[in-house]
């Protein structure tokens, strides 16, 4: 059975980050292929792929104490690693999340409050 967790520290986002650039590797071509609108260049699993990928790298040289300690370092890191590394409008789109997330975590763990918030504050962001 599923653990469920009542908030995450930094070491389960970076995990939970990780394992999104593992899922999107998997599902790249199935993505792209689902992209048809409003352009159909099949690229929608491609940019957010490279996008969660900078995300990540962008967070892999905070020490396993940092990533334990703080919720709120991972989460700048990887909003760092997306803006930055954004492709295309999906890629912008995911890392305006990312970035909701990073300004809404003051803490060292996120919980479903906190990340209520982040995603409101993601969904302002992006618009």
């Amino acid at each position: 059975m599923l653990e469920v967790l009542e908030a995450v520290d930094g070491s389960a986002l970076y995990r939970w980050a990780d394992a999104c650039v593992t899922g999107i590797e998997k599902r790249c071509d199935e993505i792209n292929d689902l992209n048809v609108f409003p352009v159909p260049d099949a690229d929608t699993g491609t940019n957010l792929l490279a996008t969660m990928r900078a995300a990540v790298r962008a967070a892999a040289p905070l020490s396993a104490d940092e990533r334990g300690a703080d919720a709120s370092a991972v989460a700048r890191a990887l909003a760092r690693g997306a803006v930055t590394g954004a492709r295309g409008n999906s890629g912008a789109i995911l890392s305006q999340v990312l970035r909701g997330v990073a300004e809404s975590t003051k803490s060292h763990r996120l919980d479903a409050d906190t990340f209520r918030s982040a995603l409101r504050h993601a969904s302002d962001l992006a618009l």
